[in-house]
């Protein structure tokens, strides 16, 4: 699991959800995979069921768009079986390094695209307002407790 699948999941865990990682769907035949979630999330509160691919990549566009449409629709349909959750808001969210806002990445219509430095931010707005000495992260999230400690001493 790479750092941005970490912190994926750490914040979303953080958040409530319910999280696994690198789950793989639709055993072949002759073995393997048809392919691998990297950050699959549900919150039995709202019922909101996420799959989040994350990539750091810097591939062209089309290559990008044509593995990621990939691995959405494969996933897609295994959804169901997988995860039978009653009334479920699917979402299904890809946070990438690098966009360009005169040519927007399409990674499929429901897509929602979200660039490294806006999730990055989503994260520090939040942490920055919480005091490590008083309500501290919890240890098991290592990656959100570092930029907790970050953000409230450096500024």
């Amino acid at each position: 699991m790479n750092f941005l699948e970490q912190l994926t999941a750490e914040w979303y865990q953080f958040r409530g959800y319910f999280v696994r990682t690198n789950v793989k769907f639709g055993r072949r035949s002759r073995g393997g995979w048809k392919g691998e979630m990297d950050v699959v999330a549900y919150n039995p509160n709202t019922k909101e069921f996420l799959h989040i691919e994350t990539s750091t990549d810097a591939s062209s566009k089309t290559e990008r768009e044509a593995r990621f449409k990939k691995k959405f629709n494969n996933a897609k349909e295994h959804y169901r079986d997988m995860f039978p959750f009653k009334g479920q808001k699917l979402r299904q969210i890809a946070i990438v390094g690098f966009t360009n806002s005169r040519t927007p990445l399409n990674f499929g219509k429901r897509v929602e695209i979200i660039s490294i430095p806006d999730f990055i931010r989503q994260i520090t707005k939040e942490l920055k307002k919480r005091n490590p000495a008083q309500d501290a992260i919890p240890e098991t999230y290592p990656l959100l407790r570092a930029i907790q400690y970050a953000m409230f001493y450096t500024n």
